[in-house]
């Protein structure tokens, strides 16, 4: 009977599934725990990758408006690092691995950084690490961006004629988006690489302290503030160009015709606004932003003033007129781009000329030979004095290689000031505004079309 027992179950192999069916099981947990640790390594790759990109940008951004040093760098990656992997647990592993090198012949920043994550799922009683995998999957990853290795010079010319009385909080906040676009709150003042020149005009510009030089008062008596136009002399044909404003050495002194004419004296009217005064180039916040809060309006257009002041204010020629460090870099500087944002919301109808001295009949109105008289006559119309003069400011501008934008503030399209700032601008440079939320859009546009400019060259 106990040989019979043992020969039936000898012959029963029921009991056989059971391990083979565990040892399966044991298998495929551990199949699924690979899969699952493997796929935590991937996702944590991809958000290591999603935050170098970031990192990358962000640098290359900072880069293109600043001079940056090494720390600085280091601190901004990291601080990169911890905004967009939150609380990764390879966070401070990626971190300690983060490496990054600048090219600044290439304008290029590489980041680098790895990490690991331990294998959870694919150690199943210590088997699955033994038989299939390490303790923990390695990953890393890098990128390339390039950074803009220009600096910039941007001259923001802005029409403060009496027209735009109603609108000046809407100027004022526009140009300010200009200058918070282009120079950050929080960036220091010495390592900004864009500088901007305020050039608010009306009949003239007022020019403030540098006003008496360019007038000739270091050899003739002079007055104001109020700046506007200057003439050919004899063989020098300097209207339309930016040489310096005392050129002229056949004679010493010059002769006053050389000088840029008056808009505030004799027999002239001073319409330049006092307390809207030409600011030349600088990465000052502190001192552009109460400029562009004192902007005020008042007086007629003459747009071709404007051009030519925001003009000298990116030429090298005018070195001996602005500050040592608002003087503009050479056109044969390569690593300085030049742009110039030229704004009206009106038509031309003022230009100033030379006359011989005028006398009644107890004196004469001055001791010069010749005096800057302001007219509208034969001033308005597209083909107008004014506008000629304008209009061929802005292609010689464009001729140096200054990069203009025309905004024109208005509705209608085919007016006298919107065919000039068509004409002035660059190609893809003009912009229309017909409301105060469109004008505060468009220049702040511009700013981020500029900043594209240089990070793409």
């Amino acid at each position: 009977m106990i040989k019979a027992l043992i020969s039936k179950l000898n012959r029963n192999q029921d009991g056989s599934i059971l391990p083979i069916f565990g040892a399966m099981v044991l298998v495929l947990v551990v199949i699924g725990g690979a899969a699952i640790d493997i796929s935590r390594a991937v996702n944590a790759r991809e958000k290591l990758a999603y935050a170098i990109d970031a990192a990358a940008l962000s640098v290359a951004t900072d880069l293109s408006t600043s001079a940056l040093s090494d720390a600085q760098i280091k601190t901004r990656i990291e601080n990169s690092f911890r905004a967009n992997l939150g609380d990764a647990e390879f966070l401070d592993q990626a971190i300690e691995n983060l490496s990054f090198v600048i090219d600044d012949d290439e304008g290029t920043v590489t980041v680098t950084s790895a990490a690991s994550l331990n294998n959870y799922f694919i150690d199943i009683g210590g088997f699955g690490k033994e038989a299939l995998g390490p303790d923990a999957f390695n990953f890393g990853t890098s990128a390339e961006v390039n950074y803009s290795r220009f600096d910039v010079e941007l001259a923001l010319i802005v029409d403060v004629t009496g027209s735009m009385s109603g609108d000046m909080a809407t100027l004022r906040e526009a140009s300010q988006a200009v200058v918070d676009i282009l120079l950050p709150e929080d960036l220091e003042k010495e390592e900004a690489k864009v500088r901007i020149s305020l050039v608010p005009y009306s009949q003239g510009v007022n020019l403030g302290s540098y006003a008496s030089k360019v007038m000739g008062g270091e050899y003739y008596p002079v007055a104001g503030y109020c700046v506007t136009e200057r003439e050919d002399y004899g063989p020098y044909r300097v209207r339309y160009t930016d040489a310096a404003y005392n050129y002229y050495i056949d004679a010493n002194p010059p002769p006053r015709e050389t000088f840029f004419g008056d808009g505030g004296n004799y027999g002239s009217t001073n319409r330049c606004p006092a307390s809207s005064q030409l600011i030349p180039l600088t990465n000052d916040r502190d001192l552009l932003t109460p400029a562009i809060a004192a902007l005020q309006a008042t007086g007629g257009t003459a747009g071709q003033t404007g051009a030519i002041w925001g003009w000298n204010t990116l030429s090298p020629n005018f070195a001996n007129v602005w500050p040592t460090e608002s003087v503009a870099a050479t056109y044969t500087n390569t690593e300085v781009l030049k742009f110039a944002i030229m704004m009206t919301d009106g038509d031309n109808n003022r230009h100033f000329y030379q006359t011989d001295r005028r006398c009644n009949w107890y004196t004469c109105w001055n001791y010069d030979p010749k005096v800057w008289v302001e007219t509208g006559s034969g001033s308005g119309g597209y083909n107008g004095t004014s506008s000629q003069r304008h209009r061929e400011y802005c292609d010689k501008m464009k001729d140096a290689g200054i990069t203009v934008f025309g905004v024109y503030f208005g509705n209608n399209s085919n007016s006298v000031g919107a065919r000039n700032m068509q004409s002035c601008a660059s190609p893809e440079s003009y912009y229309q505004a017909s409301s105060r939320d469109g004008l505060i859009q468009a220049f702040s546009n511009i700013a981020k079309k500029v900043q594209n400019i240089y990070l793409s060259k």
